[in-house]
């Protein structure tokens, strides 16, 4: 019964977490309403229209000539397009499941999403390294206000690191996880996969590369 009280407490407060952290990132939206802010967040919301309207094959060989004056731009070849796959992943899937919802809201809700997503790992990580509940409740509510963090996820902010910092918290965990036992290493290679999705997404990626590096020669 303790350990049951335990989790369902636990489980309750990752909960209100979430729900913190995805209420704080829309404080924007329902202020001015689901508009993209700034300046590179509009150029992202550009780019993944494109590839929507033409496929990644044309994106990939997109060549800007409203950008960078009067040279342009090769956009396949000076992005990082994975936040681009993952929100016309969204849009498709959600046109395909009947749920339809504008590539606009989609763009300004990714980065609020991702936040919440960011947390769970951020409860998983703390979990498997220090195996206590306190512990990994603790450290999600503090992602969930962390302002390095919020900064970078505010709904309408759709930039790279809204996608990247889910993508770390999540190479970190699947990192952790594959030292549990002997029989965990197939949990590496989704690591590894996370890692690459973490690479397409930003170019903060050689931190994530530093640390795993560091960890392994501790090891």
């Amino acid at each position: 019964v303790g350990t049951l009280l335990k989790w369902m407490v636990a489980l309750s407060i990752l909960a209100m977490a979430m729900a913190k952290a995805y209420g704080i990132r829309l404080f924007a939206v329902k202020t001015y309403g689901a508009v993209i802010h700034e300046f590179d967040p509009w150029f992202n919301f550009r780019a993944t229209q494109y590839m929507v309207d033409h496929g990644y094959h044309a994106f990939n060989n997109w060549f800007d000539y409203e950008v960078w004056y009067p040279l342009g731009r090769h956009v396949g070849t000076t992005v990082y397009p994975g936040m681009m796959w993952t929100s016309s992943a969204i849009y498709h899937t959600l046109q395909d499941i009947g749920y339809p919802m504008s590539l606009n809201d989609i763009c300004v809700l990714v980065p609020a999403w991702f936040a919440v997503t960011a947390c769970i790992f951020t409860f998983l990580l703390a979990w498997e390294v220090y195996g206590s509940a306190n512990a990994a409740t603790a450290a999600t509510a503090l992602m969930s206000i962390l302002p390095a963090h919020l900064m970078r996820s505010v709904a309408g902010g759709y930039d790279n690191e809204s996608i990247a910092v889910t993508a770390i918290c999540a190479t970190f965990y699947f990192w952790v996880r594959a030292l549990r036992s002997t029989w965990s290493w197939p949990i590496g290679l989704v690591a590894g996969v996370s890692y690459i999705y973490m690479v397409a997404t930003w170019g903060g990626y050689v931190f994530v590369l530093n640390m795993i590096g560091v960890h392994a020669a501790a090891l």
